[in-house]
């Protein structure tokens, strides 16, 4: 009898222990994004606030680590307080960790999608001549359709009325999704310069 009971309450304390090693994101960052979110006056970015926070819980959920626990909570502090750029990063490096499994790596791309997605809407709904290519932009990232994201992203990093602000944001977000853009742009430009183009 003291032997099984001892077996129990290893199996207890085994259990517990695994559930505390999970990854799971500050249910109070998760609260204070969507609030924010959801108070914005573009209503897209409470639907796609909601999208992210859900992707970062199953992936929070499904991970062990502290270190996937602290990117989670960081990624969402960083987009709360407005530090766009530095929250792309964050969650782009969602992706990189070694130790995921397959639908765990998958997870973490869709959070690098929705945040890239939440970021864009929220910097560049409004930017003149862009809400076409925002829509589009937004619309296949949310969706995981990357190679449609590539067009459009082009069209608003070439947009004449971008802020300093605005063309570090895009860049970031363009390295990602289309690395080396800079560059065929870069050789376009110069061939057009060439007599007879």
């Amino acid at each position: 009898m003291k032997k099984t009971f001892v077996l129990l309450l290893a199996a207890v304390f085994i259990c517990g222990a695994n559930q505390a090693a999970f990854a799971q994101a500050d249910a109070g960052l998760v609260a204070k994004f969507l609030s924010t979110a959801k108070s914005a006056k573009d209503g897209q970015l409470g639907a796609i606030g909601s999208e992210l926070t859900g992707k970062i819980q199953s992936l929070g959920a499904s991970a062990a680590g502290d270190a996937v626990k602290n990117k989670l909570n960081g990624a969402l502090m960083l987009l709360t307080g407005g530090k766009d750029s530095a929250a792309l990063v964050s969650a782009f490096d969602l992706a990189k960790e070694a130790k995921f499994t397959t639908d765990q790596l998958g997870l973490a791309k869709q959070v690098g999608n929705l945040a890239s997605a939440y970021v864009v809407q929220k910097n560049f709904a409004t930017l003149e001549g862009a809400q076409g290519d925002v829509a589009t932009l937004v619309s296949s990232l949310r969706s995981g359709k990357l190679t449609s994201a590539i067009a459009p992203l082009k069209n608003i990093a070439g947009n004449t009325h971008l802020t300093d602000g605005q063309k570090k944001l895009i860049t970031t977000v363009a390295d990602k999704y289309a690395p080396g853009w800079q560059k065929a742009a870069g050789a376009l430009d110069a061939i057009k310069k060439l007599p007879g183009f």
